[in-house]
């Protein structure tokens, strides 16, 4: 099956639905769910939603008014993974306008915002890249990240990222202590 961006997906072995936001590869997709996560998935793990054809017959106005299905948090598979570069020229247009200690803000921002969503969305592993500069951003999220339980942290690969990213690993229920 090819999929394109727009198309509604289901996961065959998890509850949920997602909108294909991009063919990565003939065999990965980038979907957003119905959470707002974004997360790659392999084209084996999904199927399309089949659309049902509209009757175009005629319907009173109180016969068209169509109630919404209720929506289930969906938990992708495992082996999801996430990639969020938190470089201050991908999350704003306007870092020219920015202190550091504003950019500095933005970025954590970003980075408790995208940790928050995977761990609802059952995300396993996650690779913040945050450069490597004078390591405030890394130390920061380093120490953000210390808070939680169920999570273990260290170095991203450095034959992909150099010494400018870490790695999240979300290893059970997380909760954040004293935030």
């Amino acid at each position: 099956m090819s999929y394109k961006a727009g198309d509604k997906i289901h996961f065959l072995h998890e509850k949920g639905e997602a909108t294909v936001l991009a063919v990565i590869s003939p065999y990965k997709l980038r979907v957003e769910l119905d959470e707002g996560l974004e997360i790659e998935v392999h084209v084996s793990e999904v199927s399309a939603v089949k659309q049902m054809p509209v009757d175009t017959g005629i319907v009173s106005p109180k016969e068209s008014t169509v109630k919404k299905p209720k929506r289930y948090a969906s938990k992708p598979h495992a082996s999801h993974d996430m990639e969020v570069d938190l470089h201050i020229e991908e999350l704003t247009d306007n870092s020219h306008n920015m202190n550091n200690a504003q950019k500095l803000s933005l970025q954590l921002d970003n980075f408790q915002e995208t940790l928050d969503k995977a761990i609802k969305g059952h995300v396993r592993k996650i690779i913040f890249i945050h450069g490597v500069g004078n390591g405030v951003l890394r130390q920061s999220i380093r120490d953000i990240l210390k808070r939680y339980d169920g999570i273990e942290f260290s170095d991203g690969s450095y034959r992909k990222y150099g010494a400018g990213a870490t790695e999240v690993r979300i290893t059970a229920k997380t909760k954040a202590n004293g935030i």
